[in-house]
C-alpha cells in the first residue's frame, strides 16, 4: 500500500520538502523580478509622452503667467476700458485654464499607459497564492514528528 506516492514505512523528509519549497520560492521570486523589470521598462517607454506633456503643461502655466497674460491684461485695459485689477485677474485665469487643460491631458495619457504594471501585480498575486497553497499542502502531507 502506498500513500501520497511513498511507501507507508518511509518517513517524509521535512528538510527536503522545505528545501524544495525554498528553491521553488526563490525561482519564483527571480521570475517575478524579471517580469517587474520588463514591466518597468515598458511602462517607462509608454509614459514618456505623458511626462513630456506634463513638463510642457507646467512650462506653459509658469511661462504664460508673467509674459502672455500681462499682454492680455493690457489688451483688455486698452480695448475694453476695463479696470487694471479686473484685466489682470481675467488674464491670470485664462493662463491657469490653459495650463490645467494641458496637465489633465497629460494625466489622462499617463493613466491609460500605466496599466502595463498590471501584469506584474497579477502574477505576484498568483505566486503568493501558490506559495501559500504549497505550504498548506506540505503541512497536511507531513505527519507530526515523534521525539
Amino acid at each position: 500500500m502506498r500513500t501520497n506516492g511513498r511507501p507507508p514505512t518511509d518517513k517524509p523528509n521535512v528538510a527536503d520538502s522545505l528545501g524544495g519549497l525554498t528553491h521553488d520560492a526563490i525561482e519564483l521570486a527571480e521570475l517575478q523580478a524579471q517580469l517587474f523589470a520588463l514591466d518597468v521598462k515598458e511602462t517607462t517607454q509608454s509614459v514618456r509622452t505623458a511626462l513630456i506633456l506634463a513638463i510642457a503643461g507646467v512650462c506653459a502655466v509658469l511661462g504664460s503667467i508673467p509674459v502672455a497674460l500681462i499682454a492680455l491684461a493690457h489688451v483688455l485695459i486698452e480695448q475694453l476700458n476695463w479696470m487694471v485689477a479686473v484685466s489682470y485677474s481675467v488674464a491670470t485665469l485664462a493662463g491657469v485654464v490653459i495650463g490645467v487643460a494641458l496637465l489633465l491631458t497629460a494625466w489622462m495619457r499617463f493613466r491609460s499607459r500605466a496599466v502595463t504594471m498590471k501584469r506584474s501585480r497579477e502574477e505576484l498575486s498568483r505566486n503568493v497564492a501558490w506559495v501559500k497553497s504549497s505550504l498548506r499542502r506540505r503541512a497536511t502531507v507531513a505527519p507530526p514528528m515523534d521525539d
